[in-house]
């Protein structure tokens, strides 16, 4: 036993040595390392500064920042409270400079540099760098902009910049990360602000670099995102807009920069938003989008939500013009656009879509007939306004449905005629202005005062101003159209019924000719000619109330009226009113015909009497 005691008393003063030198040890390697990461953060700033100042970047901005801490184990530096600024007199003028950038940021994280590589030489080997809360400034002028000094790569190879400094001709970094960003931008040529909150940045495998003749961008991964975003202008089609939660997202981006032309290259890219409000460059009008969905795998474009509707009242719309214009007020439930080559818009510019279908799309228009015409103002068809886009584009077929419209025109003598159209379905094929021989066609069918179902079929030549025109309208009562003819015609129909009504034609520049075939009876037509000015300038021109058919076919004997018609243009106008007028001379040549149709009626019933005759032999 006492041997035992000995032999304890022994081993316990062994571990109190060996707890004491281990703690001793623990205290000099902590003191150390306490001394060196001191020294290293003070020979990491000096390094940091002097790798900025060898660089030609300095000689035009200047770099501050309050502290820096480094893990020596892991190479992460972390510097706080970074202000890159410009500076009030550059070291060296560089003409070509005409716009600037000032970041300010409370923390900057950068991951695994190669310490050693910057303490001896001052070039930056890292694999991460974040931001976080960064504030930036850009101020932009001239027509192309240069903030900071670069390397002219078809000067000659021997030029350097003052000072012996260094051009940055080659940056590669495996990852960037930009947290809760604020932008202020101002380009103070264009006259346009952007104010940019919460912008988010992940960038993957970032290389950037020179090459003869252009400057090279390259990302393998890119990831951004924005809480909000608002913007002024002062020049161009929009004074202001407004979104929210947007992002962008693309597999890879490649950006080529000459003197003359930027070249953009993405691969996998998706982009979506909600909350987008445009108003237009005089304020009077707004557009504004729900969300939106863009998908270059999917080949597709999702909107929902979309609407334009004026910011003012209409009386000072009225105010504001002095000729008769149709204002215009939409909203539409969605679009969608199917197979839509990204590819071929971003790098030929030219659009290319399968289909493009929209839902729940209503539609209001308002004209005030006492307004003036302007005479200067020449509409041209549908055709030829899609030939004028200047963006190249090819959209295969177009088909709305839940398509509504109310048209409302206060007449000069101060009523309001309305004429609703529900119940729509429009489809449109071969939207091009691309070389083609084949026509835009358009089908259309939809419901005059949820009562009287029109099909028309409009034919339009790229080739020339021209297109033919063929409508259908089924069996209905005729005084459910005096709402349509109260707002063109000084006629209401006071009873009867149509039984069929097939028209087609050909409509030129200056007007059109076709055939009508228009069965009813019963007809009782009243027509207010106290007002001679109003009827001659009236759209459809009823020759007199002194004969009026009121059946067609006159009777069971007798064939129907198929007329020939024709119509003037009013060059003032555009297509859609050429139609309408074509529709109404052919209602009036059917009840009232002219001499031509009177004698071609006349020939057909002795045609019809003689087949009769022959039958009955």
């Amino acid at each position: 036993m006492e041997t035992n005691a000995a032999e304890v008393k022994k081993k316990r003063p062994i571990k109190k040595i060996l707890l004491w030198a281990l703690a001793i040890v623990f205290i000099l390697l902590t003191a150390a390392t306490v001394y060196v990461s001191r020294n290293f953060n003070s020979l990491l700033s000096d390094a940091i500064m002097r790798s900025f100042n060898s660089s030609s970047i300095s000689d035009v901005y200047e770099l501050k920042f309050d502290k820096l801490r480094v893990n020596i184990f892991s190479g992460n530096i972390k510097v706080y409270n970074v202000l890159l600024q410009p500076r009030v007199k550059p070291l060296h003028v560089y003409p070509y400079i005409n716009s600037s950038v000032k970041l300010r940021t409370r923390k900057i994280l950068l991951q695994e540099v190669q310490l050693m590589t910057l303490i001896k030489t001052g070039k930056f080997e890292l694999k991460r760098i974040e931001l976080n809360n960064p504030e930036i400034e850009v101020i932009l002028k001239g027509d192309k902009y240069q903030i900071f000094p670069f390397k002219d790569t078809l000067a000659d190879k021997n030029q350097k910049p003052a000072g012996g400094k260094k051009f940055i001709n080659a940056f590669s970094l495996s990852e960037f990360e930009q947290i809760n960003a604020s932008f202020h931008i101002i380009n103070l040529s264009k006259g346009r602000e952007f104010n940019i909150r919460d912008l988010n940045i992940t960038l993957n495998n970032l290389n950037l670099g020179q090459k003869p003749g252009f400057d090279f961008f390259a990302i393998q991964k890119a990831m951004l995102s924005i809480g909000s975003l608002s913007v002024k202008m002062n020049s161009g089609g929009i004074s202001s807009a407004q979104l929210k939660d947007f992002s962008f997202g693309a597999d890879s981006v490649d950006i080529r920069k000459s003197i003359d032309s930027t070249i953009f290259k993405f691969k996998g890219f998706s982009t979506a938003l909600n909350g987008l409000s445009l108003n237009t460059a005089d304020s009077l009008f707004n557009l504004a989008v729900k969300s939106m969905d863009l998908s270059s795998r999917r080949q597709s474009i999702n909107l929902s939500g979309i609407s334009f509707k004026p910011n003012v009242s209409q009386a000072e719309l009225l105010r504001r013009d002095r000729y008769q214009k149709a204002y215009i007020s939409a909203e539409v439930g969605s679009v969608q656009l199917q197979n839509v080559l990204f590819d071929t818009l971003v790098y030929n510019h030219k659009l290319v879509v399968d289909q493009l279908t929209a839902d729940k799309l209503f539609l209001s228009l308002f004209k005030d007939k006492r307004k003036p015409v302007d005479k200067k103002k020449f509409p041209q068809y549908m055709s030829q306004k899609i030939k004028a886009i200047p963006l190249p584009l090819l959209i295969k077929r177009v088909k709305a449905t839940g398509v509504n419209l109310l048209n409302i025109e206060q007449k000069p003598d101060g009523k309001l005629a309305k004429v609703i159209v529900s119940r729509g379905v429009f489809e449109a094929k071969n939207i091009t202005n691309l070389p083609t021989a084949k026509f835009l066609t358009v089908n259309t069918s939809a419901y005059i005062e949820n009562k009287v179902n029109v099909n028309l079929t409009l034919a339009f030549s790229y080739l020339r101003p021209e297109f033919s025109i063929y409508g259908k309208i089924g069996k209905f009562n005729l005084p459910d159209l005096n709402n349509l003819l109260a707002a063109y015609t000084p006629a209401k129909i006071l009873k009867g019924t149509a039984d069929e009504i097939t028209f087609q034609g050909v409509a030129t520049r200056t007007g059109s000719t076709g055939t009508m075939k228009f069965l009813y009876h019963d007809l009782d037509l009243d027509l207010k000619l106290k007002n001679t000015k109003d009827w001659q300038n009236s759209v459809i021109s009823f020759a007199a109330n002194t004969y009026l058919a009121t059946n067609n076919p006159a009777s069971a004997n007798t064939p129907p009226r198929i007329v020939k018609f024709q119509a003037q243009r009013d060059l003032n106008k555009g297509g859609f009113n050429i139609v309408l007028r074509s529709f109404l001379a052919g209602m009036k040549e059917t009840m009232i015909m002219s001499k031509e149709n009177k004698e071609a009626y006349k020939a057909e019933k002795k045609k019809w009497k003689l087949r009769n005759k022959q039958k009955q032999e």
